[in-house]
Protein backbone atom coordinates (compact mmCIF):
# COMPACT_ATOMS: atom_id res chain seq x y z
CA UNK A 1 0.00 0.00 0.00
CA UNK A 2 2.81 2.26 0.36
CA UNK A 3 3.96 2.85 -3.01
CA UNK A 4 0.10 3.68 -3.37
CA UNK A 5 -0.19 6.48 -1.18
CA UNK A 6 3.39 7.81 -2.41
CA UNK A 7 1.77 7.90 -5.73
CA UNK A 8 -1.20 10.04 -4.60
CA UNK A 9 0.90 12.55 -2.92
CA UNK A 10 3.23 12.87 -5.77
CA UNK A 11 -0.30 13.66 -7.60
CA UNK A 12 -1.42 16.25 -5.57
CA UNK A 13 1.52 17.86 -4.91
CA UNK A 14 2.82 18.17 -8.59
CA UNK A 15 0.90 20.83 -9.49
CA UNK A 16 1.62 23.09 -6.09
CA UNK A 17 5.56 22.73 -6.85
CA UNK A 18 4.79 23.39 -10.51
CA UNK A 19 3.25 26.80 -9.59
CA UNK A 20 5.34 27.74 -6.83
CA UNK A 21 8.57 27.51 -9.89
CA UNK A 22 6.35 29.60 -12.26
CA UNK A 23 5.68 31.83 -9.21
CA UNK A 24 9.14 32.11 -8.72
CA UNK A 25 10.11 32.38 -12.13
CA UNK A 26 7.79 35.16 -12.34
CA UNK A 27 7.96 39.13 -12.03
CA UNK A 28 5.56 42.21 -11.57
CA UNK A 29 5.14 44.70 -14.16
CA UNK A 30 3.06 47.75 -14.69
CA UNK A 31 0.44 47.67 -17.49
CA UNK A 32 -1.20 50.62 -19.14
CA UNK A 33 -4.64 50.16 -19.90
CA UNK A 34 -5.96 52.57 -22.74
CA UNK A 35 -8.91 54.95 -21.89
CA UNK A 36 -12.18 53.48 -22.63
CA UNK A 37 -12.99 56.43 -24.54
CA UNK A 38 -10.37 58.00 -27.21
CA UNK A 39 -10.61 61.42 -28.28
CA UNK A 40 -7.68 61.99 -30.14
CA UNK A 41 -10.05 60.64 -33.25
CA UNK A 42 -11.89 63.72 -32.93
CA UNK A 43 -10.39 67.03 -35.41
CA UNK A 44 -11.86 69.91 -32.95
CA UNK A 45 -14.50 69.26 -30.00
CA UNK A 46 -16.56 72.16 -29.44
CA UNK A 47 -17.64 72.75 -25.49
CA UNK A 48 -20.61 74.71 -24.28
CA UNK A 49 -19.48 76.41 -20.61
CA UNK A 50 -20.98 75.03 -17.66
CA UNK A 51 -24.41 75.89 -16.23
CA UNK A 52 -26.08 75.48 -13.11
CA UNK A 53 -29.83 76.40 -12.01
CA UNK A 54 -28.42 76.75 -8.77
CA UNK A 55 -28.98 80.35 -6.55
CA UNK A 56 -25.58 80.15 -5.19
CA UNK A 57 -23.39 79.17 -8.14
CA UNK A 58 -21.35 82.23 -9.85
CA UNK A 59 -19.94 82.18 -13.76
CA UNK A 60 -16.53 81.93 -11.81
CA UNK A 61 -17.76 78.20 -10.92
CA UNK A 62 -19.18 77.80 -14.46
CA UNK A 63 -15.81 78.90 -16.22
CA UNK A 64 -14.05 76.41 -13.61
CA UNK A 65 -16.37 73.42 -14.05
CA UNK A 66 -15.33 74.52 -18.30
CA UNK A 67 -11.66 74.87 -18.26
CA UNK A 68 -10.70 71.63 -14.97
CA UNK A 69 -12.79 69.32 -18.01
CA UNK A 70 -10.39 70.39 -21.05
CA UNK A 71 -7.07 70.27 -18.78
CA UNK A 72 -8.40 66.88 -17.04
CA UNK A 73 -8.63 65.70 -20.52
CA UNK A 74 -5.51 67.37 -22.45
CA UNK A 75 -3.54 66.28 -19.56
CA UNK A 76 -4.41 62.34 -20.25
CA UNK A 77 -5.08 62.55 -23.62
CA UNK A 78 -2.42 65.59 -25.24
CA UNK A 79 -3.58 67.29 -28.03
CA UNK A 80 -7.00 66.88 -28.60
CA UNK A 81 -8.05 70.14 -29.50
CA UNK A 82 -11.03 71.98 -27.89
CA UNK A 83 -12.91 74.99 -29.36
CA UNK A 84 -14.84 77.10 -26.50
CA UNK A 85 -18.61 78.02 -27.81
CA UNK A 86 -18.83 79.74 -24.85
CA UNK A 87 -22.48 80.00 -22.53
CA UNK A 88 -25.51 78.00 -23.33
CA UNK A 89 -27.50 81.23 -23.85
CA UNK A 90 -24.79 82.88 -25.95
CA UNK A 91 -24.40 79.75 -28.24
CA UNK A 92 -28.04 79.23 -28.55
CA UNK A 93 -28.66 82.73 -30.10
CA UNK A 94 -25.60 82.17 -32.19
CA UNK A 95 -27.50 79.35 -33.36
CA UNK A 96 -31.01 80.51 -33.32
CA UNK A 97 -31.89 77.53 -31.49
CA UNK A 98 -34.13 77.25 -27.72
CA UNK A 99 -32.25 74.73 -26.03
CA UNK A 100 -29.53 72.08 -26.44
CA UNK A 101 -31.12 69.22 -28.33
CA UNK A 102 -30.14 67.03 -31.06
CA UNK A 103 -31.20 69.36 -33.80
CA UNK A 104 -29.01 72.16 -31.67
CA UNK A 105 -25.76 70.30 -32.07
CA UNK A 106 -26.42 69.94 -36.13
CA UNK A 107 -26.18 73.21 -36.24
CA UNK A 108 -23.65 73.72 -34.40
CA UNK A 109 -21.75 71.16 -36.47
CA UNK A 110 -22.11 73.07 -39.41
CA UNK A 111 -21.83 76.89 -38.35
CA UNK A 112 -18.78 75.90 -36.31
CA UNK A 113 -17.52 72.88 -37.70
CA UNK A 114 -16.80 71.02 -34.76
CA UNK A 115 -17.38 67.27 -34.61
CA UNK A 116 -18.40 66.71 -31.54
CA UNK A 117 -19.86 69.17 -28.46
CA UNK A 118 -19.37 68.83 -24.77
CA UNK A 119 -22.18 70.09 -22.33
CA UNK A 120 -22.61 70.21 -18.83
CA UNK A 121 -24.62 71.43 -15.77
CA UNK A 122 -24.07 71.25 -12.07
CA UNK A 123 -26.36 71.77 -9.18
CA UNK A 124 -25.68 73.19 -5.44
CA UNK A 125 -28.12 72.21 -3.22
CA UNK A 126 -28.89 74.72 -0.17
CA UNK A 127 -26.46 74.26 3.17
CA UNK A 128 -27.72 71.86 5.36
CA UNK A 129 -27.50 71.68 8.81
CA UNK A 130 -26.70 68.25 10.61
CA UNK A 131 -27.16 68.19 14.72
CA UNK A 132 -26.43 65.03 17.22
CA UNK A 133 -26.18 64.82 20.78
CA UNK A 134 -23.52 62.93 22.79
CA UNK A 135 -24.29 59.63 24.59
CA UNK A 136 -24.66 61.02 27.81
CA UNK A 137 -26.63 64.58 26.22
CA UNK A 138 -23.76 66.58 27.61
CA UNK A 139 -22.19 67.48 24.29
CA UNK A 140 -23.40 68.96 21.06
CA UNK A 141 -21.95 68.29 17.26
CA UNK A 142 -23.90 70.45 14.89
CA UNK A 143 -22.17 70.74 11.51
CA UNK A 144 -23.31 71.94 7.97
CA UNK A 145 -23.04 70.48 4.64
CA UNK A 146 -23.45 71.26 1.01
CA UNK A 147 -24.38 68.44 -2.01
CA UNK A 148 -23.48 68.86 -5.41
CA UNK A 149 -24.02 67.38 -8.70
CA UNK A 150 -22.44 67.18 -11.71
CA UNK A 151 -23.56 65.63 -15.50
CA UNK A 152 -21.08 65.99 -18.21
CA UNK A 153 -22.87 64.81 -21.93
CA UNK A 154 -20.79 64.32 -25.48
CA UNK A 155 -22.89 64.89 -28.55
CA UNK A 156 -22.25 63.73 -32.24
CA UNK A 157 -22.88 66.81 -34.12
CA UNK A 158 -23.56 64.60 -37.27
CA UNK A 159 -26.45 63.33 -35.92
CA UNK A 160 -27.08 65.29 -32.92
CA UNK A 161 -26.88 61.58 -30.57
CA UNK A 162 -25.22 60.89 -27.45
CA UNK A 163 -21.82 59.68 -27.70
CA UNK A 164 -21.12 59.53 -23.78
CA UNK A 165 -22.05 60.88 -21.07
CA UNK A 166 -21.59 60.59 -16.85
CA UNK A 167 -22.28 61.82 -13.51
CA UNK A 168 -20.64 62.65 -9.96
CA UNK A 169 -22.18 63.02 -6.86
CA UNK A 170 -20.43 64.11 -3.63
CA UNK A 171 -21.57 65.88 -0.13
CA UNK A 172 -19.33 68.21 2.24
CA UNK A 173 -19.32 69.65 5.30
CA UNK A 174 -18.65 73.80 4.93
CA UNK A 175 -19.08 74.38 9.14
CA UNK A 176 -18.64 72.99 12.29
CA UNK A 177 -19.79 73.53 15.86
CA UNK A 178 -19.10 71.63 19.18
CA UNK A 179 -20.19 72.17 22.56
CA UNK A 180 -18.73 69.87 25.08
CA UNK A 181 -19.63 70.19 29.04
CA UNK A 182 -17.37 73.13 30.68
CA UNK A 183 -15.82 74.47 27.46
CA UNK A 184 -16.27 77.08 25.36
CA UNK A 185 -18.19 76.67 21.71
CA UNK A 186 -16.02 75.72 19.17
CA UNK A 187 -17.03 76.80 15.77
CA UNK A 188 -15.24 76.95 12.15
CA UNK A 189 -16.46 77.41 9.04
CA UNK A 190 -14.84 77.25 5.01
CA UNK A 191 -15.99 80.01 2.86
CA UNK A 192 -18.36 78.70 0.38
CA UNK A 193 -17.31 80.25 -2.88
CA UNK A 194 -13.69 79.22 -2.09
CA UNK A 195 -14.90 75.60 -1.41
CA UNK A 196 -17.16 75.04 -4.16
CA UNK A 197 -14.49 75.62 -6.65
CA UNK A 198 -12.80 72.56 -4.53
CA UNK A 199 -15.37 70.70 -4.81
CA UNK A 200 -16.40 70.93 -8.61
CA UNK A 201 -12.73 70.01 -9.39
CA UNK A 202 -12.94 66.97 -7.38
CA UNK A 203 -16.07 65.71 -9.25
CA UNK A 204 -14.66 66.81 -12.96
CA UNK A 205 -11.59 64.83 -12.23
CA UNK A 206 -14.39 62.08 -11.50
CA UNK A 207 -16.36 62.24 -14.30
CA UNK A 208 -13.54 61.89 -17.08
CA UNK A 209 -12.29 58.93 -15.49
CA UNK A 210 -13.20 57.63 -19.14
CA UNK A 211 -10.52 59.40 -20.82
CA UNK A 212 -7.85 58.55 -18.76
CA UNK A 213 -5.45 55.81 -18.62
CA UNK A 214 -5.28 53.31 -15.83
CA UNK A 215 -2.12 50.92 -14.81
CA UNK A 216 -2.24 47.82 -12.72
CA UNK A 217 0.57 45.32 -11.54
CA UNK A 218 0.32 41.86 -13.43
CA UNK A 219 3.01 38.60 -13.68
CA UNK A 220 4.11 37.68 -15.97
CA UNK A 221 7.36 34.57 -16.89
CA UNK A 222 11.05 35.65 -16.53
CA UNK A 223 12.58 35.57 -20.17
Amino acid sequence: MRPFHRAVHLTIWRPVVLALVLIGCAHTVVVEIPPRVDLRSFQTIGIVEFSSHSSNSTDKLNQLATQQLMAVIQKAQPHVRFLELGSPTDLLKAVDRERLDPGTMKAIGKKYGVTSVFTGTYEISDVKPKVSLGQDLSSLNASAVVNMALTSKQWDTATGATLWTNSRYGEWPIANVEKETGRPVSFSMSLPEDRYGHFIAKLIYGVTDDFRPHYEKRKVPRS
